[in-house]
């Protein structure tokens, strides 16, 4: 038995419990909202979060970080990324010295721009031999059902990602490891922003042509702004990659997909975003994209409209209509050649 620590009891935090605890692991979870821990063990689920999926008494929910990583083998930090500092900061000075780490938050710092892996060397330096990343197209609904899904988990040090590999993976959950911590940890962030595109995409009734070419497109513009920072480009044909891509595009439980929906109807982002309990990471990390784009001078068309509808309030229509009115290109131009 391995004894798993959770930080954070959204969605992706509560299938995880779950589905660690279906493996015969002892699963503790840290929630942030007051009164989680006892309505989870009142109901028997989180009915906040991810109502309908039963979570065993055996899982223990509390409000005490402290609480939550006693004993702790393997801590999970299930977070939006714009908390990813303040909740790991918090949890240093309780993370046993051997436990392992994984990060699951799919965003970049706002004011940093530094992805998690940055941010975890920051708050918790003396453990930045033991920290993984997780991505991968995995919905908190099929984990939680026992439906198949695989995902890539990255390290700097293989041998530790095998280690939480051990932990995690199944044959309805396959890990895949991965040395590749920045390209993991970048095609989890970007695609989010490109699925937003998509998704208006749709609400703006453009078709499946559009749609594919969308995705496309925007996987070249995550492979340019990958390779500018030191990525694998093949970390981005993998699941990291088109595989969290297509599912974030075209998946009905996206959050970013149903961000880009509202935007075509007219509604504007940050009241979409003010409306929802759970954070789409695609407006989140719009702003700091933009932001590394320009000092990467990496081209990202999709983007920076992205970004224009999302933090200057431009017109989705108008943005759709200005990406298809570009140059002509030859279509690798630039792909492996940022600069």
């Amino acid at each position: 038995m391995t004894n798993v620590s959770i930080l954070g009891a959204g969605a992706f935090g509560t299938a995880l419990a779950i589905y660690a605890g279906g493996l015969g692991h002892r699963v503790r979870v840290w929630a942030f909202d007051d009164g989680l821990p006892e309505a989870v063990a009142a109901q028997g689920e989180n009915s906040l979060y991810l109502p309908g999926f039963p979570v065993s008494e055996e899982i223990g929910f509390t409000n005490e970080i402290a609480e939550a990583l006693a004993g702790a083998d393997l801590v999970m930090f299930v977070v939006p990324s714009a908390y990813m500092r303040s909740v790991s900061t918090a949890a240093a000075p309780w993370i046993p010295d051997e436990a392992l780490i994984t990060s699951t938050a799919k965003g970049i710092e706002s004011e940093s721009l530094a992805t998690m892996s940055g941010v975890l060397e920051e708050t918790l330096p003396s453990r930045r031999s033991r920290l993984t990343f997780l991505s991968g197209p995995s919905f908190a609904r099929d984990v939680a059902s026992g439906l198949p899904a695989d995902v890539a988990l990255a390290a700097s040090d293989i041998d530790v990602a095998r280690s939480v590999q051990s932990i995690l993976h199944s044959p309805r959950f396959r890990v895949y490891t991965s040395d590749d911590v920045i390209g993991v940890e970048l095609g989890g962030a970007l695609k989010n922003v490109i699925a937003v595109a998509c998704g208006a995409a749709h609400g703006l009734g453009m078709g499946a042509s559009a749609l594919a070419s969308l995705m496309t497109r925007g996987l070249a513009e995550i492979a340019r702004l990958g390779v500018a920072l030191g990525a694998n480009p093949l970390t981005f044909l993998g699941l990291a990659g088109v595989g969290d891509l297509t599912l974030t595009c075209n998946g009905e439980l996206s959050r970013n997909r149903q961000l880009g929906l509202r935007l075509a109807r007219g509604e504007r982002a940050e009241e979409i975003a003010a409306s929802q309990k759970a954070v789409a990471e695609g407006y989140m990390s719009a702003r700091p994209v933009h932001r590394l784009a320009g000092r990467e001078g990496v081209e990202m068309p999709i983007a920076e409209a992205v970004y224009r509808v999302c933090c200057e309030g431009a017109d989705v229509r108008e943005e759709a209509a200005a990406l298809m009115q570009r140059e002509m290109k030859d279509e690798l131009a630039g792909v492996f050649a940022p600069r």
